[in-house]
């Protein structure tokens, strides 16, 4: 089965498609939702091979031709669409922020051709909160009617983003965070990891598949994630003065790229959370497994009141930011009203 090897987690879920798609009362929309880095893509691909898998007993079976140029990424009927991050859409190199009209006019147009080499047409659409208001109304007349032979499926990790009338045409499939037992055994099955290494991994992981994946075979990630970590660690020990002055320079990088900024200030946001949970002695719960001992270190210099003070403003952060507030406001009260070790 196709799960074993390119999702990890989520065996119900996939399941019910299979049973679904197998009786052909697969949807012509999907909506999947859940947080970053749980699987989304991987179950939207999923999805696509069971659409189009060629064993009649068994979908999706990962091994017929069908099945292996989807996961390949080369199927010529199934597409993915996304931001549109350095202009090559448009041809002038401007930095996109939203799925533009263009993008979803192409869907439209090539939905009402036939398959060119599988049964279904299949068209995922990443972070599809980010669609524009005349991109979400042109898919939606789309999903009134829909072609036959032509599947949807949108992901998003914040679908109250959306339309919400393109919500109510699409199936829902709500993904959790992966229970770390669970995630330690996709771990050892997919990557033959030893059991030990496969639970320190699966627990920094918080329940999502994604990251470990990206710590396994990403050294540009584990480099930037290592790299976060330092810097909340060196803020934890910086003066009032010192962040007053490293809030600046975050500002700037928040506007050169701010969805990568607001992943760090996420990853921080779990370190505290750590540094909480580590405040009240229950270390088995920590993510960041391999920095416990400085994790432990901070929980008893600053104390329980001042661990969720940090977790707290650090939320409160990262909502403004997605709401558009002041950058350079919001990270200057965010350096100034953390506490600082005397």
């Amino acid at each position: 089965m196709v799960e074993s090897s390119t999702v990890i987690g989520h065996q119900m879920a996939l399941d019910r498609l299979s049973a679904a798609i197998s009786k052909d009362q697969n949807s012509h929309a999907y909506l999947i939702t859940g947080p970053d880095s749980v699987g989304k893509n991987c179950v939207a691909n999923y999805i696509a091979s069971a659409l189009n898998c060629e064993n009649t007993s068994q979908i999706p079976c990962g091994q017929c031709s069908q099945c292996n140029r989807i996961s390949r990424g080369v199927h010529s009927d199934c597409e993915t669409i996304s931001v549109d991050v350095d202009g090559n859409l448009h041809g002038d190199g401007n930095k996109r922020t939203v799925i533009t009209i263009d993008q979803v006019r192409k869907i439209i147009r090539e939905s009402y051709l036939k398959p060119y080499e599988g049964k279904y047409r299949v068209y995922i659409i990443q972070q599809s909160e980010r669609m524009s208001e005349e991109a979400s109304n042109a898919l939606l007349k789309t999903l009134e009617e829909p072609p036959e032979q032509v599947v949807i499926i949108l992901i998003s990790s914040v679908p109250e983003q959306i339309l919400p009338t393109l919500v109510s045409r699409a199936q829902l499939i709500s993904l959790k965070k992966v229970n770390w037992h669970e995630l330690q055994k996709g771990l050892i099955q997919k990557f033959q990891l030893d059991n030990n290494v496969a639970e320190e991994l699966s627990k920094t992981c918080d329940g999502k598949p994604g990251i470990a994946v990206k710590i396994l075979n990403d050294e540009e990630y584990k480099k930037w994630r290592s790299d976060a970590l330092d810097e909340v660690e060196f803020l934890a020990e910086a003066s009032s003065y010192s962040r007053f002055i490293y809030g600046g320079s975050l500002s700037k990088r928040y506007l050169k790229d701010r969805d990568a900024s607001i992943a760090v200030l996420t990853l921080w946001q779990e370190w505290w959370r750590d540094v909480l949970i580590s405040s009240y002695g229950i270390d088995d719960s920590i993510i960041n497994q391999s920095r416990i001992k400085k994790i432990s270190y901070y929980a008893n210099r600053y104390g329980s009141p001042n661990c969720a003070r940090n977790v707290r403003m650090l939320t409160d952060t990262i909502e403004k930011l997605k709401k558009n507030f002041n950058p350079s406001l919001t990270f200057e009260q965010l350096m100034l009203s953390m506490p600082t070790l005397t």
